[in-house]
């Protein structure tokens, strides 16, 4: 009822008359205009609450939009045989190689491209912490199960921009070690290693600042670690965005844990991810409190929609 409305009403009633009666309904009448306006208040404030609500993602949820087998790595592309590499001159671009031995970045702005690199190294790709403008991207990352002394490795260690990877046979699948990252549209699923291995998808354990990760699909099968782990053991960590993930297994799917130290966490944000909650549940968080919305509990079902092309990852969702 507009305010207009509202005094004319007013105005009638007062002509009801001066009886007793006239009176009573007067007053009985602005008590229920009154509460008229009240209750659309609290309606328009509802549906404000629900638009906010943190188990609804603003992502569309079809598999074809999700990291898979079908849509990360070199795909078809017609490889030529390498050994391993070390590059050491900055700009340089690999694209098309079979590479059998890993990689070592020892210098800045270099691609890596279209290819598939598998090796028994501590790490399938190795970026050293110093080097800046490292793209990695479109290639097949295996580690074969296992580091040099038969324990795990990692897929991709240090800093960089990371897109549409195919990852897989490690312990970790990206382990950063500097600041300033976007990972973006990886596949990393089947982690497997000999040894003792903490599994986790994506590895932050502290130092490290100015990171996306953004619409990647992340399958930890082992139910210990994470999908994503963030800690701070090694120093503070600030500014991790998380949104629009596929994420699922682990002990919690998402840790932002910090029980090490004194090193803060802060300025996490996990938003409008898919999670497949882990053996104990989604999220662990520890002396810090990250921004949590819009995360939907459906992962292990859209799983089951998407080309995983391992054995293992198939097995741990039916």
């Amino acid at each position: 009822m507009g305010s207009k409305s509202v005094a004319e009403e007013m105005r009638r009633r007062r002509r009801i008359g001066g009886s007793a009666l006239g009176r009573k309904r007067w007053w009985a009448g602005i008590v229920l205009d009154v509460a008229r306006v009240a209750a659309a208040v609290v309606a328009l404030q509802f549906r404000g609450e629900v638009a906010a609500e943190p188990n609804s993602p603003s992502q569309p949820t079809s598999a074809s939009q999700w990291p898979d087998a079908t849509n990360t790595g070199p795909r078809d592309l017609e490889l030529k045989r390498s050994g391993p590499l070390t590059i050491a001159t900055a700009g340089t671009t690999i694209s098309g190689l079979d590479i059998d031995g890993g990689v070592t970045v020892n210098a800045d702005n270099v691609t890596i491209e279209m290819s598939r690199i598998s090796a028994n190294a501590w790490a399938v790709i190795r970026i050293d912490p110093h080097q800046t403008g490292v793209v990695v991207r479109d290639c097949t990352i295996d580690g074969r199960g296992a580091g040099p002394d038969g324990n795990g490795n990692q897929g991709i260690m240090g800093q960089g921009t990371f897109q549409r990877n195919n990852i897989f046979n490690v312990e970790n699948g990206i382990v950063l070690t500097e600041k300033s990252s976007l990972i973006e549209d990886n596949f990393i699923h089947d982690l497997n290693a000999g040894g003792a291995p903490h599994y986790d998808g994506i590895q932050i354990d502290g130092g490290i600042s100015e990171v996306v990760i953004r619409h990647n699909t992340i399958i930890n099968s082992h139910g210990a670690a994470g999908a994503i782990m963030i800690d701070n053991e090694f120093g503070p960590v600030s500014n991790i965005i998380i949104e629009g993930n596929l994420l699922a297994g682990g002990s919690y799917t998402i840790y932002s844990d910090a029980k090490f130290n004194d090193n803060p966490i802060s300025g996490i944000s996990i938003t409008d991810n898919h999670i497949g909650s882990g053996q104990y549940g989604p999220t662990l968080f520890r002396k810090n409190r990250p921004i949590y919305l819009r995360n939907a509990t459906d992962g292990w079902r859209l799983l089951r929609n998407l080309n995983l092309g391992k054995t293992a990852a198939q097995e741990a969702i039916r």
